[in-house]
């Protein structure tokens, strides 16, 4: 079931994932499957599960936790501002 909110003016959703990031998904689980058949080991597969956990839309502000966690990384490294304790100098 596609979901198409704003009069087909916003992003396209499938229940909480965007199109993209599901096909992201998708081709993941696809080569670590090839990848666990060849080597015979389920290791690979955390990595998709992984980005599917923290790719979905379920907070309050339609938001997910990647794009919550390259905020505060950008907060940390980018845009902190600097304060001096002190008296001003005229």
């Amino acid at each position: 079931m596609f979901i198409y909110p704003g009069n087909l003016k916003e992003k396209k959703t499938f229940m909480y994932l965007d199109v993209l990031e599901l096909a992201i998904v998708g081709g993941l689980t696809v080569i670590s499957i090839l990848y666990s058949a060849e080597n015979i080991t389920l290791l690979p597969l955390i990595i998709p599960i992984t980005y599917f956990i923290i790719s979905l839309r379920i907070l309050d502000n339609n938001s997910n936790l990647l794009e919550q966690l390259l905020k505060g990384f950008n907060y940390l490294l980018n845009i902190q501002q600097l304060y001096r304790w002190g008296e001003r100098r005229k």
